[in-house]
């Protein structure tokens, strides 16, 4: 197996050698050519993890100057240059220190409480938490949220046959549940603002906050019911998680890294009346650890437990989002894929259909904004030439953008939980594939009942 991979890998670079050699500088084709290989490049090297995603990653930015794209410094300033590359950073610090203190398992004892501490019903209750938290903060940031939690639980675990098994479904569990949250509230992701603004100002139509929700809400638990039972149908092993008998105290260090992380959350909720993004509040936070007199962590420490896989694959995956998107491959493979003969039939299989289309055209976004950007006015512009509702296009189109259930790099809520190492990217593909399937008939279900037309 490990020949194979080596072999992949260099024939998958070779070919992309080969194209920036070959195809002619001059021709008009060539940025969406490069692009393209560039994303099947990546697909195949990630998915398969021929070299670690940090290699694989770092590779695609230093070949971009060589396919003309970007020069070297502008493809520097749009992976590591971007902001999100900050938010990451304080994210895996933040979580280091949940590692670091009693503090999450403090909150895991709780949430045995509430959902029982059997493995099925942790999932549920890591699940729960997230979706709940990202219907009114944005995805990336309940993930955040979330992780160093699902994180303290599954130390738990490691003298358990089952410890493998139970980090995979936790961690994608984290994923999933912040994801599922996404869909229910217009203000969860910037892609449902960018889908309600699109509607007012090219088709006329106001979506309310309580329009949104008749949909999103049922769709979002239902998601969360389906996507619970995907994870755990692997989970044999049902005795209850021991949290063991040592005394947990809510110590000195416990409060400051509480007080430190309501006060992200707030600021991830109200930041932006100050003018504080989630990427800016993110890294606050983490710097606040480290400040003297605070001292949550230690610095050392702290930068070995970082993974820096994740940060790689994140910065890399932005870039190629934003090439994909400025050469038109993605608008190109989206008009391709939304042909008007499919958006003919009944609410239900157009709602499949939609869900489907835009589930692969999520494999080439780094990000759900993105998505909406390119998929949005798409939808508007083919419901007004087919004399269709741009609502009931749009609305399977924008829920489905929130949901990257296939590629970790889609989406920076898959790439928080990955940082676990818990699950590769054959496990989330693997699962994602089966609950896309599901997602498809849920939404397509629930644009009949609504009448969503």
């Amino acid at each position: 197996m490990k020949n194979i991979r080596t072999i992949i890998f260099y024939a998958t670079l070779l070919g992309l050698v080969l194209m920036c050699a070959l195809v002619p500088q001059d021709l008009a084709s060539r940025p969406a050519i490069m692009a393209g290989g560039l994303l099947v490049f990546a697909i195949l090297n990630w998915i398969l993890e021929t070299v670690p995603i940090a290699v694989s990653s770092l590779v695609i930015i230093v070949l971009v100057p060589f396919t003309g794209l970007r020069t070297f410094s502008q493809a520097i300033a749009g992976s590591f240059g971007n902001s999100i590359f900050g938010f990451f950073l304080g994210v895996l610090l933040l979580s280091s220190a949940f590692k670091a203190t009693q503090l999450g398992e403090l909150i895991a004892r709780f949430l045995f409480r509430v959902f029982g501490s059997r493995p099925r019903f942790v999932v549920l209750g890591i699940m729960t938490c997230g979706a709940l938290l990202a219907m009114w903060i944005t995805e990336v940031a309940a993930a955040a949220v979330v992780f160093p939690i699902a994180m303290s639980i599954w130390e738990r675990t490691k003298d358990r046959n089952d410890h493998a098994a139970f980090g995979r479904a936790i961690m994608l569990g984290v994923a999933w549940g912040c994801a599922f949250g996404g869909v229910a509230t217009p203000i969860a992701t910037g892609a449902n603002l960018i889908a309600i603004e699109y509607l007012e100002s090219m088709s006329g139509i106001t979506i309310t906050f309580g329009q949104w929700m008749l949909i999103g809400v049922p769709i979002c638990i239902t998601l969360l019911l389906a996507g619970w039972l995907v994870l755990t149908l692997p989970l044999k092993n049902s005795n209850p998680i021991e949290m063991g008998d040592k005394q947990l105290a809510f110590g000195p260090k416990e409060i400051r890294l509480a007080v430190i992380f309501l006060l992200a959350v707030l600021l991830w909720i109200f930041g932006d009346k100050i003018g504080l993004g989630s990427h800016h509040v993110a890294l606050l936070a983490a710097i606040a650890l480290f400040l003297p007199g605070v001292e949550v962590m230690e610095w050392k420490k702290a930068i070995h437990a970082i993974s820096w896989d994740s940060i790689m694959l994140i910065a890399c995956g932005v870039l190629l989002g934003d090439l994909l998107h400025k050469t038109g491959v993605a608008e190109q493979l989206a008009n391709a894929l939304f042909m008007p003969g499919l958006m003919g039939g009944s609410l239900f299989v157009r709602g499949m259909v939609i869900v489907l289309m835009v589930s692969v055209l999520k494999i080439l976004f780094s990000s759900n904004t993105v998505s909406g950007i390119v998929l949005v006015p798409i939808m508007i512009s083919l419901a007004n030439a087919n004399s269709l509702s741009p609502w009931g296009l749009v609305a399977p189109c924008i829920f489905t953008s929130a949901l990257s259930l296939i590629v970790i790099s889609s989406s920076p809520v898959n790439v928080i939980p990955y940082a676990s190492k818990a699950f590769t990217p054959k496990d989330m593909a693997r699962y994602g594939i089966i609950m896309t399937l599901l997602t498809a008939v849920i939404i397509g279900f629930y644009m009949m009942v609504f009448n969503v037309n």
